[in-house]
């Protein structure tokens, strides 16, 4: 009888992360929302939570591809693509926060909760994941 392996690579497990945080945030901050500012808080906190969701799993979309190359280049790649992350919600608050639409204040509230939310996720999935010590080695 063999042993099986399951792959539980780092990307998978971060991505499960995003994705369940990421819902999970996308539900409650319109509901918190909504019931703290009214009608149209609600829908900029889930537009807030939303964009969030989107650019953390662009990233994580990004960081396959730098873990696919150069293992030396990975936590150098991680970074950039972190902090290329922060500069692009940075970006989207400052080009909507004077829209008559939006209730500025929920969005950029509902953004910043959500990242935190996010990356606590993307940390909980990346500890969940099998690493290989020695990639390439002998098996």
């Amino acid at each position: 009888m063999t042993a099986t392996r399951t792959t539980r690579e780092p990307i998978t497990g971060m991505l499960r992360g995003v994705v369940i945080a990421g819902v999970a945030g996308c539900v409650a901050a319109p509901v918190i929302g909504w019931l703290a500012a009214g009608e149209r808080a609600g829908w900029s906190t889930l537009a807030g939570a939303a964009t969030a969701s989107v650019i953390m799993l662009v990233g994580l979309v990004a960081m396959r591809l730098i873990m696919s190359g150069d293992p030396g280049a990975t936590m150098a790649g991680a970074l950039v693509v972190y902090i290329g992350q922060l500069i692009i919600l940075v970006a989207v608050l400052l080009a909507v926060r004077d829209q008559e639409w939006l209730h500025s204040a929920g969005f950029a509230a509902a953004t910043v909760a959500q990242t935190v939310v996010l990356q606590a996720g993307q940390i909980a999935g990346y500890a969940r994941a099998r690493h290989e010590i020695y990639p390439g080695g002998a098996r």
